[in-house]
């Protein structure tokens, strides 16, 4: 149930004299839709629902009065604590909450309510960022201290899906990888999938990031609006149609640029101090009309731009990232038990950098790009039997794409380039046609799931020695059984292909990094991961304990990072080197709640170790990843308005110059580097905490129009610890030293519903 409330948005409200039994073992599936889940949970067993807005209502169903009428009858929840479940002749109370009983959760996936982050997982610009919220969760390591860049079980960043209502956001990172792109205020619950990958999903070999914005229809009218040091951002939700249509629209924008100018003006009057122009905003916006009781049309469309110039006395840099998509899904409800879906999506992202700088009298400017043009056209089908106890999906997707990766022009004069010259540029066409067939078996305490997804890829490009085309075959699964009430045992598998390689540049995560496609050389990445482990649930304590082992190939290394923010961008083939790798460890969750309190907890622990291979790299012996962090862990408390978050993980590796050796010119001598491996020196190990408080108020009850407001208090790296994130070397001094990017950094923002 307390899934059923994060992924679609309501809560549950019950008669108080309805039988104190309600089922709980039926899993709640995200493929369906929230009536179809409704009535696959409650059919026989005696309780009807009705659907008012965001509230579920549960009463006796007519005609069955006694229990032993029932088809499904079972004893797992009982109604006193039903998470948030309200009464109705106690309403309106404050909702309960609890936390979610694995027996309800699918393996190796985590379900989450926006709202229910807010305050509690704090970012270093104090938004409600997803991603923050997946960085908690077992299995995953961090990059650059608080910025965007997450590595799920040993994978690479770019092996990363990061979709928003089922179409890829490339561009996922906003204010230099500080948060997330997709404004807060348009997502309702967020899934984070680490294993068990539906057969709809491809373009991934380590984990899904799927946002999901709100059911405009179930939602109501409504909106929001919030400030803070980072943000400014509103959100309205209006009915056009009473239950016919609605339509949605959320932005943000950010005034740093302005504080930060501020800041330099009253502070640095000797000049010392960069110059700042900063442009980040996003924009969202969403129509939903329903034409007649089994038709639903729905159309959205994103943005996001981030654009950065920082002046030094003699030298500009410029770089910036931005996104567009637009999205037109029909949904076509047959019947209860058949839904036809049909999806058309565009893509456009881009990035690029610039740099100019005055030398010897003249200027030399070097300006860099990368741009992706997709088109997605996909056709699914779902189908329930045996009262909803067997489902099969299947579809067709196609997608056509336009990459440019580091497109170029450079100039060494004083006259600067026009915008309009043409870029020196390698052009590929890529096509990607795929079919899939999905089968699962959900009855009592077993649930069950396999898929097959069939894939031909096609690289069309004018570089002959690039052109690739070729079929590969993916294949995932899932098993839950429930043995006990309290405790079960689950597993997933899953063989998956990505078609695209990302160059990684920085670990902070900027939405600056090449995303190449597969050619002949750089065939497609290919990953093929095991998991399982045991669940139990004891009261409001929640347990989970897992293993995996994971398996990767024709894994990308980027060789020289630094050469994609110079001309050396253009010739990134010649940089990238293939190999292999292997990731395995131990997970462990833990989450409980104290109702008598309110009282919540969550403590996380990973033990991992992960490595790379590369034949011509050090003779193809392997090393670590970088960030191969062998202990990982996460510990947060909420309690009455107050939230405390703690992590405490091994250091990440850096590549670092060994020693030095004499090298002989024709005509002279050279001092040069010895470096024995890649990532041959490990950092101190990483410690942070982070407080919050969050208090709420609401006006104008008697009006007939509440007002909600709400003042979250974020203080990030409370202790002021001077965290390792890199090495620089001095070359001065020919020392490395450590660098740190956040002292503590407090933040502020208020929201206001309506």
């Amino acid at each position: 149930m307390q899934r059923m409330e994060e992924l679609f948005d309501v809560h549950f409200v019950y008669e108080s004299r309805l039988p104190v039994d309600l089922p709980a073992h039926v899993l709640v599936n995200p493929k369906l839709s929230l009536r179809q889940n409704l009535t696959a949970i409650f059919r026989g067993t005696g309780i009807d629902w009705t659907l008012k807005r965001n509230y579920v209502i549960l009463s006796a169903a007519k005609n069955d009065n006694t229990a032993s009428t029932r088809t499904n009858p079972v004893t797992v929840w009982k109604m006193d604590t039903l998470p948030a479940a309200m009464k109705i002749d106690t309403l309106p109370p404050a909702v309960k909450t609890a936390v979610r009983r694995q027996s309800e959760q699918l393996p190796g996936t985590f379900t989450t309510d926006m709202k229910a982050l807010r305050g509690k997982v704090l970012s270093p610009v104090g938004e409600n960022d997803p991603l923050k919220f997946a960085m908690t969760r077992p299995g995953v390591s961090s990059g650059a201290e608080g910025f965007s860049a997450i590595f799920a079980r040993g994978g690479n960043l770019g092996g990363n899906l990061f979709t928003f209502d089922g179409v890829r956001i490339y561009g996922f990172s906003h204010l230099l990888g500080l948060t997330t792109a997709v404004p807060s205020e348009a997502i309702s619950t967020m899934d984070f999938c680490l294993g068990g990958f539906g057969g709809d999903v491809g373009g991934l070999t380590a984990s899904h990031i799927a946002l999901h914005s709100p059911d405009l229809l179930e939602r109501g009218p409504g909106g929001e609006a919030s400030l803070s040091n980072t943000f400014l951002g509103a959100s309205v939700t209006a009915p056009v149609v009473k239950d016919k249509a609605a339509v949605m629209v959320a932005g943000r924008w950010s005034p740093f640029g302005l504080e930060y100018n501020l800041l330099k003006n009253g502070f640095d009057k000797e000049g010392r101090m960069p110059s700042l122009s900063l442009g980040v905003r996003d924009l969202y916006a969403k129509a939903q009309l329903q034409l007649a009781p089994r038709h639903t049309i729905m159309l959205s469309g994103f943005g996001s731009r981030d654009g950065y110039v920082i002046g030094f006395k003699d030298a500009d840099y410029s770089l910036g990232w931005e996104n567009a998509t637009g999205h037109l899904s029909y949904i076509f409800t047959a019947t209860d038990k058949t839904t036809l879906t049909a999806d058309a999506s565009y893509n456009h992202f881009r990035n690029r950098m610039e740099h100019e700088a005055t030398i010897s009298g003249d200027m030399s400017l070097v300006q860099l790009q990368s741009r992706i043009e997709e088109q997605n056209y996909a056709v699914t089908g779902r189908h329930t039997f045996l009262d909803g106890h067997f489902l099969i999906s299947e579809g067709i997707h196609h997608q056509r794409s336009v990459m440019s990766p580091g497109a170029a022009k450079v100039s060494e004069s004083t006259i600067k380039v026009v915008d309009d010259a043409p870029y020196t540029e390698s052009i590929s066409r890529p096509t990607l046609t795929s079919g899939f067939l999905e089968l699962e078996f959900n009855f009592g305490p077993v649930n069950l799931m396999a898929n097959v997804r069939g894939n031909y890829y096609k690289n069309n490009t004018a570089r002959t020695q690039d052109a690739w085309q070729g079929f590969a075959a993916e294949f995932s699964a899932r098993a839950k059984w429930l043995i006990l009430p309290y405790l079960g045992i689950e597993a997933t598998y899953d063989d998956r292909t990505q078609f695209d390689h990302t160059l990684e540049g920085t670990p902070l995560g900027w939405s600056l990094d090449l995303i190449v496609p597969s050619t002949n050389r750089l065939l497609p990445e290919r990953a093929k991961q095991s998991y399982g482990g045991i669940f139990a649930s004891f009261g409001a304590h929640a347990i989970t304990l897992g293993g995996y082992f994971k398996k990767m190939e024709n894994l990308v290394y980027y060789t020289d990072a630094m050469a994609m923010f110079t001309s050396a961008a253009l010739g990134w083939s010649d940089n990238a080197q293939v190999g292999y790798g292997t990731s395995y460890g131990a997970e462990f969750l833990y989450e409980g709640l104290l109702p008598e309190t309110g009282l919540e907890w969550s403590l996380a622990y990973t033990w991992s170790k992960t490595d790379r291979t590369f034949p011509y790299i050090d003779h193809g012996i392997p090393f670590p990843a970088r960030y191969d962090r062998r202990h990982i862990l996460n510990a947060s408390a909420q309690w009455k308005g107050l939230n405390a978050a703690f992590t405490l993980q091994s250091g990440h590796w850096e590549t670092v110059a060994a020693g030095q050796y004499i090298g002989y010119l024709p005509s002279s001598e050279v001092t040069l580097d010895y470096f024995t491996h890649p990532n041959n020196w490990q950092m101190l190990l990483y410690m942070r905490l982070d407080l919050g408080y969050q208090m709420g108020f609401v006006t104008g009850k008697g009006s007939g129009h509440p007002l909600q407001h709400s003042l979250t208090l974020g203080v990030f790296n409370v202790l002021n610890r001077h965290n390792p994130s890199m090495l620089s070397y001095d070359t001065g001094t020919k020392t490395w030293n450590q660098v740190s990017l956040f002292p503590i950094m407090p933040s502020l923002k208020y929201t206001l519903e309506f």
